[in-house]
């Protein structure tokens, strides 16, 4: 394949020098996705400073250079598939920048050296201070910065962004932010748009944006969304609007206390709504303290079974055949409590579950086990051999439980091959679902239909087809044919504002449509 040629090319290399990369074995990373088919491009752009982000989107502007905007690469909805742009990626802009206590002290990262330095030098300065209190701090960092990263400097403070979620080593905080990206800790702290106290960046028009500001997190309303990425707020600005008007550069991040203590537990429980009334009595027995609640399927944890092979172990004392299973994390900031007596007492007097059905285990043993379900279902694709469906829907909590009973029966209805993985943050009402064919039959004889199915029964129960892993360019035409006309009009107005000549992520949204008069 010839490489493009782009309009801007020259200014961009004017801009960048050696970081405008087109050798072919340095571009090739950025053209294969998490899922999805292979894109392809001519260039990686890899801007190092915020001043060159904003020269960059100016040059393709006037000279008409659209681009596809590379994060982690840990999407799933193809926004990060070029086809033939070149791609933006702000991975060189991946400094911490400042921290801030509550009462207004601050401190300035060195602008060299490595991670570890910079964590140092921040434990150097609050140890001098007298290891003052944390409540209320902040952290400013660059928008390429992995999660991961980010904890590692604030954790000897004893501090933490609680975004948790399988590709944190590598997920960046900007995209993150700019999605509003829902870990499986998300019932407690929210997403991570809520766990931002401010972002700054450009416009698609290469005009300065921000500060763009997200409410902070509290427990919503039942009969409303807690997350639903299918819906942009206008009033967030950068964030939770995935890349569509512009792009963070650098954020403000809320900080919290990393507990003192953590319990979790391993429940079995006979459907959805069931799992819906567990959730409810943990709120009111633990209110803010639910730090997780998580859903299994059966099916899913048998393939965790089947990839963990002999090291795997159910944390009950007798055998427990159950149709779903609810992960229950709760969180204590008193090393005094006896939170795993709170915890027994929870599930065996509020619930009256026999010691057998209670899941008592070591943490890391759960978390384990939540975490490998993506691998394993991965394993169990390769293995049929007939492709997957994936799919990330929500809806509001109080029909949650109906919701997925009803998918369930729908989908076993429609295509009884086919095996269904079910699993996902209950606490706020998301599910994933993966549905595996076969190499007799392959999931792709049946796709449309099933994601018509899908989506039908997802909308039919006021859910999103799309909680919190974003549009892209994968479910375009959805969005557009299932988005109401007036919401619709809202996006394209916000687009000619921010990004009038489509430069970023083209056909996100179905942009390359959307916008045509």
């Amino acid at each position: 394949m010839s490489l493009p040629i782009y309009p801007a090319a020259s200014r961009l290399q004017q801009i960048l020098g050696d970081r405008y990369v087109v050798e072919p074995s340095r571009v090739e990373r950025y053209e294969l996705l998490e899922r999805g088919p292979r894109g392809h491009t001519g260039a990686v752009l890899l801007p190092r400073s915020e001043a060159e982000v904003g020269e960059i989107l100016r040059a393709c502007n006037e000279l008409g250079t659209p681009l596809v905007i590379s994060g982690g690469r840990t999407g799933l909805v193809e926004a990060q598939r070029p086809l033939g742009e070149p791609v933006l990626s702000l991975e060189k802009l991946n400094r911490p920048l400042g921290f801030a206590l509550g009462d207004g002290a601050e401190f300035e990262f060195p602008g060299t050296g490595s991670l570890d330095e910079a964590r140092d030098a921040l434990l150097a300065w609050w140890s001098g201070l007298g290891e003052p209190a944390t409540a209320g701090a902040t952290i400013t960092v660059q928008a390429g910065l992995a999660v991961d990263a980010l904890n590692d400097l604030l954790r000897p403070l004893r501090l933490m962004f609680p975004m948790e979620m399988g590709s944190s080593s590598s997920a960046s905080v900007g995209a993150c932010a700019a999605n509003a990206s829902a870990g499986s800790n998300a019932v407690c702290y929210g997403t991570s748009a809520h766990m931002t106290d401010t972002a700054w960046g450009f416009w698609g028009n290469g005009e300065p944006a921000g500060p763009c500001r997200a409410a902070p997190w509290s427990t919503p309303d039942p009969q409303r969304f807690a997350i639903n990425s299918a819906h942009i707020e206008p009033s967030w600005g950068l964030l939770g609007s995935q890349g569509a008007f512009g792009l963070i550069t650098h954020l403000r991040l809320r900080t919290y206390p990393i507990p003192l203590q953590r319990e979790a537990a391993l429940i079995p429980v006979a459907d959805m709504v069931g799992s819906m009334k567990v959730l409810a009595a943990a709120r009111e027995r633990f209110g803010t303290d639910v730090e997780e609640f998580e859903f299994i399927s059966k099916s899913a944890m048998a393939l965790v079974r089947e990839l963990q092979g002999e090291a795997f172990r159910l944390p009950f004392s007798g055998s427990v055949d159950s149709p779903l299973f609810l992960l229950l994390q709760i969180k204590s900031s008193d090393a005094e409590a006896d939170l795993a007596g709170a915890l027994y007492e929870f599930l065996a007097g509020d619930l009256a579950l026999p010691d057998e059905h209670i899941g008592y285990a070591p943490l890391p043993a759960l978390k384990k086990i939540r975490h490998s379900i993506t691998e394993a279902s991965n394993a169990r694709m390769r293995a049929l051999g007939g492709g997957r469906l994936s799919f990330d829907t929500a809806t509001p909590l109080a029909g949650f439980g109906q919701y997925l009973d009803a998918m369930r029966a729908e989908l076993a209805a429609a295509a009884p091959d086919a095996e269904l993985v079910a699993f996902g943050h209950a606490g706020v009402g998301g599910a994933h679902l993966h549905v595996l064919g076969t190499a007799a039959r392959p999931i792709s004889a049946v796709g449309k239909q099933l994601t018509e199915l899908v989506f039908d029964v997802t909308i039919a129960h006021q859910g999103s087809f799309s909680a919190e892993h974003g549009i892209g360019s994968k479910w375009a035409d959805d969005y557009l044919l299932r988005t109401p006309p007036q919401e619709l009009a809202a996006v394209r107005a916000l687009k000619q504002q921010y990004d009038p000549n489509n430069i970023l992520n083209p056909r996100s949204f179905g942009f390359d449509r959307l916008l045509k008069p």
